[in-house]
């Protein structure tokens, strides 16, 4: 039981700077989430925002050295947003990798208390399935989740976000919210009033929407369906009863498509997923806001390159069309991706990796990019450095789209047509480029293949394949197969 009403960590703050509509409260807004630190400094984050994913505190593929190069994140201790949640938010599997481990609230507490984190994640008691829970389930999941908030309270952190429980459940959904809103009362009460809460909803700093169970759920539905609106009308049953002046996390967003759905209904702050699961596979990705114009027959395009096809062997042009390299004066028009793939910079002088070092590296200005056709046989040779490639600009390119809604939303404020300027903005975006649906299906299927043509259990797969005098044909593209390949 916390013994003192002082935060064991110091509370952020986030302060709304706009809206389109000021009698909406899920209208688009812009805002500024501030975490304090120490002298007097603070992290700023400018909402609608996303925080870049990490696995065991490294962003997947890049080093420190190539996270300082890449302007969308940076690298700068001072500058980062610790953050601690017991799952993956992108992973709706019934049993994590690693198998069943059980953890309790007070255990999770014992790690927060160590930690120390920026943010914590509450417990939820989600049910992961392809079939809905039942009522029963249902209710007992939000008792739980409401029981487990109150005990994470009681250790006195500052920032905690709560995930939004109810499922697909309208009425269940509207139930776990008003539940943070009412009185405490008994054990609760005397524990957590000293710390100056009279509700759960006092010791709340943000709400969490995780969108991957509710996907897993909506697999079954009419392919008609509308999904994604149906996901925006859920989380806005969540956060209707609830205050507004709290940031709002959506994670589990495979599109910005989506992103832009719930920006415009006044959603804040994203993860980086999709965005990094496109570099894994070999996905460069290559759209903008606010679409740049074209025919009114045009066809619509993909928001990325799927760099395994082999259509990109001979393809010697940069990453995006949308966006150009620093170096590339001849598309003055574009703006400029800052990536080191498509605006690299090289030092004649070794990096400097501690204070012993004498000199400081100097950098050149920036080379040409990378061109597509390179990360091509980088991919099919299974060299780290393609990913780390992509990992940066696909970081950039959502930074970059990022800036440009932050930008318009403060543009349009002050119009009354600000919402419908943005619907518009939205709806030729989605004219614009295609869903990435098929993109990334088709990019999985190339990994897959040059993973079995190059990669762990190759030689065994060859073998067998000699011993029944049937050999494996990997097919990377319709038109092309692969010969054997001799050890």
């Amino acid at each position: 039981m916390a013994t003192s009403a002082q935060p064991a960590t110091p509370p952020l703050s986030f302060q709304v700077g706009g809206r389109l509509s000021g009698q909406n409260p899920f209208a688009a807004r812009t805002g500024t989430l501030s975490i304090p630190r120490q002298e007097s400094s603070s992290v700023e984050v400018s909402t609608p925002n996303f925080l870049t994913l990490t696995s065991r505190g490294n962003v997947p593929h890049l080093s420190r050295d190539h996270v300082k190069k890449t302007d969308a994140i940076g690298f700068d201790p001072s500058r980062h947003i610790v953050s601690v949640s017991l799952r993956n938010w992108n992973d709706a599997r019934d049993i994590t990798p690693n198998g069943k481990d059980t953890v309790t609230p007070s255990a999770y507490n014992s790690y927060i208390t160590s930690i120390r984190p920026d943010i914590v994640v509450a417990l939820s008691d989600i049910p992961f399935g392809s079939t809905p829970p039942s009522e029963k389930r249902l209710v007992k999941s939000l008792e739980r989740s409401l029981l487990w908030l109150g005990q994470i309270l009681r250790i006195n952190h500052a920032n905690v976000f709560v995930p939004m429980a109810g499922l697909l459940d309208d009425v269940a959904r509207d139930d776990f919210a008003t539940g943070l809103l009412e009185a405490l009362e008994g054990s609760e009460a005397r524990e957590l009033q000293p710390l100056g809460l009279h509700t759960l909803n006092d010791g709340v700093a943000g709400y969490s929407l995780d969108l991957a169970p509710l996907k897993r759920l909506q697999q079954n539905s009419p392919p008609e369906s509308d999904l994604t609106s149906q996901l925006v009308d859920l989380a806005q049953t969540s956060l209707r009863p609830l205050p507004e002046g709290k940031p709002r996390l959506v994670t589990g967003c495979d599109s910005p498509h989506d992103i832009l759905r719930f920006v415009r209904s006044g959603l804040d702050l994203f993860d980086s997923h999709f965005a990094q699961q496109a570099a894994d596979w070999g996905v460069a990705l290559d759209f903008r806001f606010r679409a740049p114009s074209s025919q009114p027959d045009a066809a619509p395009v993909d928001i990325g390159v799927n760099l395994y096809d082999v259509e990109h062997e001979m393809e010697f042009n940069r990453l995006a069309n949308s966006l150009r390299g620093a170096a590339e004066e001849d598309a003055a028009s574009l703006p400029v991706c800052p990536c080191i793939a498509c605006s690299p910079k090289f030092s004649p002088t070794p990096i400097l990796h501690s204070s012993i070092d004498e000199t400081p590296a100097d950098e050149e200005g920036p080379s040409p990019p990378f061109t597509r056709g390179y990360i091509h046989h980088l991919l099919h040779t299974h060299e780290m450095t393609a990913h780390v490639l992509l990992a940066a600009h696909n970081l950039s390119v959502l930074s970059k789209f990022f800036a440009d809604i932050r930008a318009f939303l403060a543009e349009v404020s002050s119009s009354p047509d600000a919402e419908e300027r943005l619907d518009e903005e939205i709806r030729m975006f989605e004219k614009q480029y295609k869903r990435p649906d098929e993109l990334m299906r088709k990019a999985k299927v190339n990994w897959e293949e040059v993973n079995l043509a190059r990669g762990k259990g190759r030689l065994a797969r060859e073998k067998a394949a000699k011993a029944t005098e049937n050999p494996v044909e990997i097919t990377q593209h319709p038109e092309r197969v692969l010969p054997d390949v001799v050890p």
